[in-house]
């Protein structure tokens, strides 16, 4: 294998490696972001703009999802 395909697998690697750095912080947030709100509902706090900012940050962890899994 030439020295430039290693270093190209290296870069998809680190790549990679980010993106499920990120899709990992992105679950942690939103299992937190999940309690907090159930919590929050049980007060019977209106949650709607927590609910919103946690759909969003659902849409972007299946984004790096699906990015994970097509470079697969």
């Amino acid at each position: 294998m030439s020295e430039r395909r290693q270093a190209q697998m290296v870069e998809v690697a680190n790549v990679d490696d980010g993106r499920d750095r990120r899709r990992q912080s992105l679950a942690r947030r939103l299992e937190d972001g999940y309690h907090r709100i159930d919590q929050a509902i049980s007060t019977g706090a209106d949650v709607a703009a927590w609910e919103s900012f946690w759909i969003d940050l659902l849409h972007e962890y299946e984004a790096v999802c699906d990015e994970l899994r097509e470079a697969a």
